[in-house]
């Protein structure tokens, strides 16, 4: 069980990863419950969805948008931009409280273009402080720090909203999350800046590099797949949830209980994956999900959605710990590697994105006529769609096979 030394953290990976605890804790408080506050206010689920939707677009465009200012002006400050650009988020809805509803088109911009700048930066720093040797176990610990974030905090501010009169508890839990992308801010200055030694933005060579390594462009494909449901998740389960207790307390604390799977899930892949199973991983992921959602087909009702989330966290890390060192490992094979690094980063970020906007056009467009079990065969269909992830990776799982593609 010993750990070998070449996959041992760096002291600067570590020190990502506890900021990255706090920003994810501060997201995790308050991320369900801004969709069950506008539930709350509205009653309406297209109010959910077009805001999740503007958010989710606004992210890819600024995703696109600033890859070349990353690049000349350094990752780390795009970073420290993007969290504190969340931090104003939230001390905006604490000021506006229910008016949310009104500009509730200009806070998924704003959403959208802080959570843009934040992830590309921070998955383009995930891949210089990890290698091909110890890349599955940060991301294993990624998802550990992501889990144990989503399963204390959700249950906390369901507990304060539960204890709460009115929406009052609401504005307490964004006000936390405020306190908590503050301190975030803070401790992203702790992190040191990276040196720059290529400012050159090289997206304009992407068709070449899709020309000469064409498995690479099924590797940025398959994010798309992975986004498709990943945009009804963000906001279905919670409201469905809540419909069927009628208390904000059962849903942080059912949410809880998923996201403890999704520990051990992420702990296990952590310690024992290997990049050249890619392929097989993927398979059992894919199957798992079209599983899960054959629960909901059966029924839509407490049961079947609860074994519906359950299997959805017991194959969700092993599918995103999987695809993402996959993707890593092209990085390094492209041509010009290292130095498309934060290029890779925006097109995975981009790509993703519009999946999930595309999986919410997918739920509005049956939206109008949606009644239990439309819901059910939606959530069939994009989980069904994860069958397609595997056969875009070779049977390998590896790119060491497709050197020599991009080579030639």
């Amino acid at each position: 069980m010993r750990i070998k030394k070449e996959k041992h953290l760096s002291s600067y990976a570590i020190q990502l990863l506890v900021n990255h605890a706090i920003f994810q804790f501060g997201g995790s408080l308050s991320i369900i419950f801004i969709n069950l506050y506008l539930w709350r206010l509205t009653n309406d689920l297209w109010i959910n969805a077009i805001y999740n939707l503007v958010a989710i677009l606004t992210q890819a465009l600024t995703t696109f948008m600033i890859g070349k200012v990353a690049k000349k002006k350094g990752r780390t400050s795009i970073y420290r931009y993007g969290i504190f650009m969340t931090a104003l988020f939230y001390l905006f809805i604490v000021t506006v409280q229910e008016d949310i509803v009104t500009y509730f088109y200009l806070f998924a911009l704003l959403r959208g273009v802080a959570q843009g700048l934040y992830w590309v930066a921070y998955f383009t720093m995930v891949h210089e402080v990890s290698s091909d040797k110890n890349r599955h176990r940060y991301l294993g610990w990624n998802q550990i720090v992501m889990g144990s974030a989503n399963l204390v905090a959700p249950a906390i501010a369901g507990f304060i909203i539960q204890q709460s009169q009115a929406l009052t508890g609401y504005i307490i839990v964004f006000s936390i999350a405020f306190t908590m992308f503050f301190i975030a801010t803070l401790g992203s200055f702790r992190i040191k800046s990276e040196q720059m030694r290529h400012r050159n933005y090289y997206m304009r060579y992407l068709p070449l590099i899709l020309k000469r390594t064409p498995a690479f462009k099924k590797a940025l494909f398959g994010w798309m797949i992975v986004g498709f449901p990943q945009g009804i998740l963000m906001f279905l389960p919670a409201i469905l949830i809540y419909q069927m207790f009628d208390d904000e307390g059962a849903v942080g604390f059912l949410n809880a209980g998923f996201l403890a799977i999704s520990i051990l899930s992420s702990y296990v892949i952590s310690r024992f994956a290997n990049v050249d199973a890619t392929y097989k991983y993927l398979w059992i992921a894919a199957v798992g999900f079209l599983t899960a959602s054959l629960f909901v087909t059966w029924d839509i009702a407490m049961w079947s959605v609860i074994l519906f989330m359950v299997v959805l966290h017991l194959f969700k890390p092993l599918q995103a710990n999987a695809y993402a060192a996959y993707y890593f490992q092209w990085i390094n094979r492209v041509p010009l590697q290292t130095e498309f690094r934060t290029e890779a980063v925006v097109l995975r970020e981009t790509i993703i994105n519009s999946g999930r906007g595309l999986g919410i056009l997918f739920y509005i467009f049956f939206s109008n006529q949606m009644d239990t079990q439309t819901v059910a065969y939606v959530l069939l269909i994009v989980m069904g769609i994860q069958l397609l992830l595997p056969m875009l990776v070779e049977k390998g799982g590896s790119v060491h096979e497709f050197e020599s593609m991009g080579t030639g």
